[in-house]
């Protein structure tokens, strides 16, 4: 089992580290989330990240924020999709696996309405890393499915502002984690609802498919 493994990224990774605190110290897992960040800004502190926890493994989490416009101007799939792909091949020079989570569902940017297309570019970011995450060494985890309803937001219930997950929403996508980092919680199982019964028999699925 690859142990520790850090999580960097945005306000999701920062939030997922603070709600499931208890989840994350029995499995090793060391949360370094900064909120409101780019993929680009996080690329200044990945490999620090790395060298200062010790890390064997990452997952890596981020890009919406660059979909937000947080620095102030546009920037397209492709460029977020290379600058993502950029820090997983910097874990691979460095010896360590890398996994990388699927930009999580939103209708909209909650902080910038200006951004009128953010499904869609979620959708080819997203596209982008199951497609070509393995040429990069990494394994791609599809939490976009768990979580996005029929329009391609994000379910209510897993979600606080229409963007950032909820309690709810983080228990929804930990089973598919801990499986893709060779993880198996006890009774872990039991946190999913019943309407969502069908998604444990579909983790398996999901982890392979995606490499």
């Amino acid at each position: 089992m690859i142990s520790p493994i850090v999580f960097i990224g945005d306000s999701i990774t920062e939030q997922w580290g603070n709600d499931r605190a208890a989840v994350f110290a029995a499995h090793d897992l060391i949360p370094r989330g900064g909120s409101g960040q780019t993929a680009r800004w996080i690329t200044m502190r990945f490999r620090r990240d790395l060298e200062e926890t010790g890390a064997r493994g990452v997952h890596l989490l981020c890009g919406v924020n660059d979909i937000g416009r947080n620095e102030g101007f546009f920037v397209p799939a492709d460029g977020i999709a290379q600058t993502i792909a950029g820090m997983l091949d910097e874990a691979r020079a460095m010896g360590v696996q890398a996994w990388v989570g699927s930009i999580m569902p939103a209708a909209r940017i909650p902080w910038n309405p200006v951004v009128q297309d953010a499904p869609a570019m979620i959708a080819a970011v997203n596209a982008w890393l199951r497609n070509h995450a393995h040429e990069h060494g990494a394994t791609y985890i599809d939490y976009h499915s768990v979580l996005a309803d029929e329009s391609g937001g994000l379910r209510r219930s897993y979600g606080t502002d229409g963007l950032h997950l909820s309690p709810a929403g983080y228990r929804a996508i930990e089973p598919l984690m801990l499986t893709a980092l060779g993880r198996t919680p006890p009774g872990a199982t039991a946190e999913v609802a019943p309407a969502r019964r069908s998604l444990r028999q579909r983790i398996t699925a999901l982890v392979r498919g995606s490499r």
